[in-house]
Protein backbone atom coordinates (compact mmCIF):
# COMPACT_ATOMS: atom_id res chain seq x y z
CA UNK A 1 0.00 0.00 0.00
CA UNK A 2 1.44 3.40 -0.99
CA UNK A 3 2.23 5.51 1.78
CA UNK A 4 0.12 8.96 2.17
CA UNK A 5 1.53 12.13 1.50
CA UNK A 6 0.96 15.89 1.65
CA UNK A 7 2.10 18.39 -0.20
CA UNK A 8 4.32 21.05 0.80
CA UNK A 9 2.64 24.73 0.47
CA UNK A 10 4.07 28.12 0.75
CA UNK A 11 1.87 30.43 2.28
CA UNK A 12 1.76 34.42 2.77
CA UNK A 13 3.91 34.91 5.59
CA UNK A 14 1.81 37.43 7.18
CA UNK A 15 0.14 34.27 8.20
CA UNK A 16 3.13 33.12 10.28
CA UNK A 17 3.79 36.23 11.80
CA UNK A 18 0.84 39.06 10.75
CA UNK A 19 3.67 42.00 12.47
CA UNK A 20 7.30 42.22 12.18
CA UNK A 21 8.20 43.91 15.21
CA UNK A 22 4.97 42.49 17.74
CA UNK A 23 5.33 38.54 16.25
CA UNK A 24 8.44 37.66 13.65
CA UNK A 25 10.91 39.29 15.67
CA UNK A 26 10.08 37.85 19.43
CA UNK A 27 9.50 34.73 17.56
CA UNK A 28 12.91 34.60 15.71
CA UNK A 29 14.60 35.55 18.77
CA UNK A 30 13.13 32.53 20.70
CA UNK A 31 14.07 30.17 17.21
CA UNK A 32 17.64 31.14 16.71
CA UNK A 33 18.46 27.34 16.64
CA UNK A 34 16.60 27.19 13.05
CA UNK A 35 19.04 30.11 12.02
CA UNK A 36 21.67 28.83 13.26
CA UNK A 37 21.04 25.26 11.72
CA UNK A 38 21.07 26.70 8.27
CA UNK A 39 24.14 29.25 8.99
CA UNK A 40 26.24 27.08 10.59
CA UNK A 41 26.39 29.69 13.21
CA UNK A 42 25.86 29.07 17.18
CA UNK A 43 23.91 31.48 18.21
CA UNK A 44 22.72 33.07 21.57
CA UNK A 45 20.06 35.18 22.72
CA UNK A 46 22.30 38.81 23.94
CA UNK A 47 19.31 41.22 23.42
CA UNK A 48 16.08 42.86 21.31
CA UNK A 49 15.95 46.27 20.01
CA UNK A 50 19.48 47.64 20.90
CA UNK A 51 19.64 51.40 20.05
CA UNK A 52 22.14 52.51 17.33
CA UNK A 53 22.17 56.07 16.98
CA UNK A 54 18.28 57.01 16.33
CA UNK A 55 17.70 53.94 15.18
CA UNK A 56 16.84 49.86 16.84
CA UNK A 57 18.56 46.76 16.09
CA UNK A 58 16.47 44.35 15.69
CA UNK A 59 18.45 41.17 17.64
CA UNK A 60 21.88 40.93 18.91
CA UNK A 61 22.66 37.74 19.54
CA UNK A 62 26.75 35.93 20.92
CA UNK A 63 28.79 33.26 19.14
CA UNK A 64 29.46 30.79 22.04
CA UNK A 65 32.23 29.28 19.57
CA UNK A 66 34.50 32.49 19.89
CA UNK A 67 32.19 34.68 22.02
CA UNK A 68 31.77 37.13 18.63
CA UNK A 69 28.63 39.55 18.59
CA UNK A 70 26.00 38.46 15.63
CA UNK A 71 23.71 41.14 14.43
CA UNK A 72 20.18 39.67 13.09
CA UNK A 73 18.35 42.41 11.08
CA UNK A 74 14.69 41.22 9.59
CA UNK A 75 12.40 42.26 8.07
CA UNK A 76 9.36 40.32 6.09
CA UNK A 77 9.45 42.38 3.17
CA UNK A 78 11.63 42.77 -0.14
CA UNK A 79 15.00 44.00 0.92
CA UNK A 80 14.63 47.60 0.78
CA UNK A 81 17.89 50.42 1.25
CA UNK A 82 16.50 51.45 4.51
CA UNK A 83 17.34 48.07 6.41
CA UNK A 84 20.74 48.41 4.25
CA UNK A 85 21.45 51.69 5.67
CA UNK A 86 20.66 50.71 9.42
CA UNK A 87 22.84 48.03 8.72
CA UNK A 88 25.80 50.46 8.17
CA UNK A 89 24.90 52.10 10.88
CA UNK A 90 25.01 49.21 13.34
CA UNK A 91 28.27 48.07 11.74
CA UNK A 92 30.02 51.06 13.14
CA UNK A 93 27.94 51.67 16.38
CA UNK A 94 28.65 47.84 17.22
CA UNK A 95 31.02 45.37 18.13
CA UNK A 96 29.66 42.68 15.93
CA UNK A 97 31.95 39.95 13.82
CA UNK A 98 28.64 38.69 11.64
CA UNK A 99 25.70 40.41 10.50
CA UNK A 100 22.71 38.61 9.27
CA UNK A 101 20.06 40.42 7.17
CA UNK A 102 16.53 38.24 6.56
CA UNK A 103 14.39 39.22 4.39
CA UNK A 104 11.70 37.78 2.37
CA UNK A 105 12.99 38.79 -1.02
CA UNK A 106 16.34 40.32 -1.94
CA UNK A 107 16.76 42.17 -5.01
CA UNK A 108 19.70 42.06 -7.24
CA UNK A 109 21.27 45.66 -5.75
CA UNK A 110 21.20 44.48 -2.58
CA UNK A 111 22.76 41.08 -2.96
CA UNK A 112 25.46 43.17 -4.49
CA UNK A 113 26.12 44.80 -1.47
CA UNK A 114 26.49 41.79 0.81
CA UNK A 115 28.73 40.23 -1.92
CA UNK A 116 30.87 43.49 -2.03
CA UNK A 117 30.67 43.93 1.79
CA UNK A 118 32.16 40.31 2.21
CA UNK A 119 35.45 41.34 -0.52
CA UNK A 120 35.88 44.46 1.44
CA UNK A 121 35.24 44.14 5.24
CA UNK A 122 38.04 43.23 7.16
CA UNK A 123 39.15 39.36 8.37
CA UNK A 124 36.76 38.29 10.80
CA UNK A 125 33.53 40.23 9.75
CA UNK A 126 30.88 38.40 7.94
CA UNK A 127 27.33 39.08 5.98
CA UNK A 128 25.13 37.13 5.10
CA UNK A 129 21.85 37.71 3.44
CA UNK A 130 18.84 35.16 4.74
CA UNK A 131 15.01 34.36 2.73
CA UNK A 132 12.99 33.60 5.20
CA UNK A 133 9.63 31.76 3.90
CA UNK A 134 6.64 30.03 5.34
CA UNK A 135 4.82 26.75 4.39
CA UNK A 136 2.45 24.21 5.75
CA UNK A 137 1.40 20.61 4.85
CA UNK A 138 -2.55 20.30 4.93
CA UNK A 139 -4.12 22.18 7.88
CA UNK A 140 -0.90 21.76 9.89
CA UNK A 141 0.96 24.88 11.62
CA UNK A 142 2.95 27.10 9.83
CA UNK A 143 6.57 26.26 9.77
CA UNK A 144 9.22 28.76 8.52
CA UNK A 145 12.37 27.94 6.18
CA UNK A 146 15.32 29.79 5.81
CA UNK A 147 17.43 29.81 2.80
CA UNK A 148 20.87 31.48 2.36
CA UNK A 149 20.95 34.16 -0.41
CA UNK A 150 24.13 35.47 -0.09
CA UNK A 151 27.50 34.51 2.17
CA UNK A 152 31.21 34.95 2.27
CA UNK A 153 33.51 33.64 0.49
CA UNK A 154 36.03 32.78 2.74
CA UNK A 155 38.86 32.12 0.15
CA UNK A 156 38.44 35.08 -1.74
CA UNK A 157 38.23 36.94 1.62
CA UNK A 158 41.76 35.56 2.43
CA UNK A 159 42.82 36.22 -1.08
CA UNK A 160 42.02 39.94 -0.36
CA UNK A 161 44.24 40.03 3.32
CA UNK A 162 47.14 38.86 1.66
CA UNK A 163 47.07 41.98 -0.80
CA UNK A 164 46.11 44.28 1.24
CA UNK A 165 48.71 47.31 1.42
CA UNK A 166 50.97 48.40 4.13
CA UNK A 167 48.47 51.24 4.77
CA UNK A 168 46.62 48.71 7.13
CA UNK A 169 42.86 47.44 7.33
CA UNK A 170 40.62 49.87 5.83
CA UNK A 171 38.43 52.02 8.95
CA UNK A 172 34.62 51.43 8.91
CA UNK A 173 34.38 55.50 7.67
CA UNK A 174 36.48 54.56 4.68
CA UNK A 175 34.47 51.09 3.80
CA UNK A 176 30.99 53.30 4.49
CA UNK A 177 32.68 55.60 1.85
CA UNK A 178 33.75 53.21 -0.69
CA UNK A 179 30.39 51.03 0.00
CA UNK A 180 28.33 53.94 -1.17
CA UNK A 181 30.55 54.99 -3.79
CA UNK A 182 30.65 51.67 -5.59
CA UNK A 183 26.63 50.68 -5.02
CA UNK A 184 25.06 54.18 -6.31
CA UNK A 185 28.18 53.93 -9.52
CA UNK A 186 26.74 49.99 -9.88
CA UNK A 187 23.32 51.34 -9.50
CA UNK A 188 22.16 54.64 -10.38
CA UNK A 189 18.85 54.09 -11.86
CA UNK A 190 17.33 52.98 -8.05
CA UNK A 191 15.09 56.48 -7.19
CA UNK A 192 15.78 54.77 -3.56
CA UNK A 193 19.29 56.51 -3.79
CA UNK A 194 18.13 59.60 -2.64
CA UNK A 195 17.55 58.18 1.17
CA UNK A 196 21.26 56.44 0.69
CA UNK A 197 22.45 59.47 -0.01
CA UNK A 198 20.67 60.98 2.77
CA UNK A 199 22.93 58.11 5.35
CA UNK A 200 25.78 59.38 3.60
CA UNK A 201 25.68 62.76 4.51
CA UNK A 202 24.95 62.26 8.17
CA UNK A 203 27.95 59.82 8.09
CA UNK A 204 30.45 62.49 6.52
CA UNK A 205 29.46 65.10 9.00
CA UNK A 206 29.88 62.31 12.24
CA UNK A 207 32.41 60.23 10.66
CA UNK A 208 34.24 62.59 8.33
CA UNK A 209 33.05 60.51 5.13
CA UNK A 210 33.71 62.94 2.23
CA UNK A 211 31.02 61.20 -0.29
CA UNK A 212 29.32 63.46 -2.53
CA UNK A 213 25.97 62.29 -4.44
CA UNK A 214 24.66 63.63 -7.68
CA UNK A 215 22.19 62.70 -9.70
Amino acid sequence: KNPVLGKLEKINRRDAWPNESAHFTPWLANHLDMLSDVLGIGLELEDKEVQVERYYADILARNPVDDSLVLIENQLESSDHKHLGQIMTYLAGLDVKTIIWVAAKFNDAHISAIDWLNKHTTDGISFFAVVVKAVRIGDSPPAPIFEIAARPNDWERHLQSISRDVRGLTDVGQLRKDFWAYHIARHPEEEAFEAAGGYSNRWRTNYDCNLVISY
